[in-house]
């Protein structure tokens, strides 16, 4: 009858608020990040949009938060999409160890700045998106370096996994070049080449 309807309704309706506060609440902790020590640098001049966001990068650093908790080996792949200004993201990681479960959420990236292509938005549910600036770039397209707008987080990326001690010594010079503070910075696990 009518008063089951009703509370059907009013069952549902509560469902979805606190779906809606939950997205309301990943949306935060995605979005706004810890304050950093002030404004991010300025993206670098140009990226090749096919070189760049094609393929698998290997995340070698980077500042914890909530979605990186007990990650290691953590990937980042890019994939073309029809849209010159839309790329598929999947990120990837282990749990605790290089056999850990794979934990992997996927997103769509949108360059911000066709063109220049060095700011990227990437949306992986309704209301949870994270941008982020390519600040650095090596001319062979080895390696880059991330941040957030605030400057809050920071990440380098390679394309091999094993980069080698002094390879990751120098881009952690950058990184501190650049202002940031480095002892917040992790840098897990990577698997064999």
């Amino acid at each position: 009858g009518a008063p089951t309807r009703i509370y059907a309704r009013m069952r549902c309706m509560k469902h979805l608020a606190g779906l809606l506060a939950l997205s309301l609440s990943l949306a935060t902790t995605a979005c706004i990040t810890s304050p950093g020590p002030g404004g991010a640098p300025p993206p670098v001049a140009s990226v090749d949009r096919a070189k760049l966001y094609t393929g698998d990068w290997h995340e070698i650093a980077f500042r914890p938060n909530w979605m990186t908790e007990g990650c290691v080996a953590g990937i980042t792949r890019y994939t073309p999409k029809e849209k010159a200004d839309e790329v598929s993201v999947r990120d990837s990681c282990r749990e605790k160890t290089l056999d850990g479960k794979e934990k992997a959420v996927d997103g769509t990236g949108h360059i911000l700045d066709p063109g220049t292509n060095a700011k990227i938005r990437v949306d992986y549910f309704p209301f949870v998106s994270r941008e982020t600036w390519v600040v650095a770039l090596a001319p062979d397209y080895g390696w880059f370096i991330t941040t957030t707008p605030d400057f809050g987080e920071i990440n380098i990326f390679t394309r091999n996994p094993q980069p080698g001690a002094a390879m990751i010594a120098e881009l952690t010079a950058k990184v501190k070049a650049m202002g940031y503070d480095t002892g917040l910075l992790v840098f897990p696990p990577q698997p064999a080449r």
